[in-house]
């Protein structure tokens, strides 16, 4: 009697598994591989029932969310509270939420958070009530939807990070935020996504920075709270081209104040190896993202990025300047991504500052015991 049980759990296991592995690879079309290995049914099952129960903490942010939207603050306050389904870059929207105008008329510090689900899928109305806890804390919150796997695949990804940053900037005054206190928040992919990208672009900036300086008159950085100052830069630019018409600035992104950095992924080929002991590395669309190969899953990965430009954090002042306020956070509970993946590019980071340079950049890790993945976005 005790094997019947069993019995129908392998055989729905089983069935479920094939049908995931179908979908998925006719979605792709790739081809056909259904896992009859029983170990790797086994393994997919207990993935899928952990994520179920995931979803499960989901239901309490549910009831509270359409609690507060339709019976605390009804439609009319909501209208003015959020604004819904801006268009931003290709057919993509955000939604923004407003704080309550300061009585001394500052302007509110913004956060644009980035959602995780492992870059193909996701949406921004899931973190409505996570976007309005952060609302009554009084930021200005931008949550913007990006396209996603198989639609596109990474650089696209990137690319819609970018535009949303630079329509906040752009429209920082509109919304009611500083325009120089702007921080991204990610979670999961969301977390790979603007580290990759804040990152890469402040490398790219400081070598080109770098070049400008070699190929005219030497320019001293200039510096305004430890960052550089906008206008300062932009007639830099201005005296450069006046010496070299064909010196020209790159489209940089504007300067972010901080970035917060939840249960990412900084390591591609490290996280694929993971994916592969829990039996998932079919079912996630993170390599054929990132274009299924090993240049492609080292040209994506925070981690390589950094090192691969090490000599820019032990002698570039640019590097100091451009360089945000970083906060890793990471459940120790965490099997969905492992918190090794935060406490190596935290240890990365400290490693490649000198020790004499390393007080002036302000990087921090925080680990929680009883976290798991979903945790840092689902807590009130």
């Amino acid at each position: 009697m005790l094997f019947l049980p069993f019995f129908i759990f392998a055989i729905v296991s089983l069935y479920l598994s094939a049908w995931l592995m179908y979908y998925i690879h006719a979605k792709d079309e790739v081809g056909l591989s259904l896992p009859f290995n029983p170990s790797r049914v086994i393994k997919v099952n207990m993935v899928l029932f952990s994520h179920l129960i995931g979803w499960i903490g989901y239901l309490p942010l549910i009831v509270s969310y359409l609690h507060w939207r339709y019976w605390k603050i009804g439609s009319e306050c909501f209208k003015n509270i959020v604004s819904l389904d801006i268009p931003y870059h290709n057919n993509s929207n955000l939604d923004v939420y407003h704080p309550e105008k300061r009585k001394n008329g500052e302007l509110s510090r913004i956060i644009i958070f980035v959602y995780g689900g492992g870059w193909g899928s996701g949406s921004k109305m899931i973190y409505a009530t996570l976007a309005n806890t952060l609302r009554e804390l009084g930021y200005v919150v931008v949550v913007p939807d990006y396209r996603k796997y198989p639609e596109v695949k990474i650089e696209s990804m990137y690319q819609d990070i970018r535009e949303s940053i630079k329509w906040t900037h752009k429209h920082a005054n509109d919304i009611n935020g500083d325009s120089e206190q702007i921080y991204l928040m990610g979670h999961s992919a969301g977390a790979h996504l603007i580290s990759q990208v804040i990152l890469s672009d402040i490398l790219k900036q400081v070598k080109y920075d770098e070049s400008i300086t070699t190929t005219s008159s030497p320019i001293s950085s200039p510096h305004v709270s430890e960052k550089h100052d906008p206008a300062m830069k932009a007639t830099k630019f201005e005296n450069n081209n006046n010496n070299n018409n064909n010196v020209k600035p790159h489209d940089f992104l504007p300067l972010v104040e901080g970035l917060l950095l939840f249960a990412g992924v900084y390591d591609i080929s490290a996280h694929l190896l993971h994916e592969t002991s829990r039996g998932v590395e079919e079912l996630s669309v993170m390599t054929r993202a990132m274009g299924s190969n090993h240049e492609g899953y080292k040209a994506n990965s925070p981690i390589r990025l950094i090192e691969n430009n090490a000599n820019l954090f032990s002698i570039s002042e640019d590097l100091l300047d451009l360089w945000p306020r970083i906060l890793f956070l990471h459940g120790q509970k965490d099997t969905t991504v492992g918190m090794d993946q935060s406490a190596n590019m935290f240890n990365t980071i400290g490693k490649l500052f000198p020790s004499e340079r390393r007080q002036e950049v302000d990087v921090r890790m925080r680990l929680y015991r009883r976290m798991g993945h979903g945790e840092p976005v689902l807590c009130k």
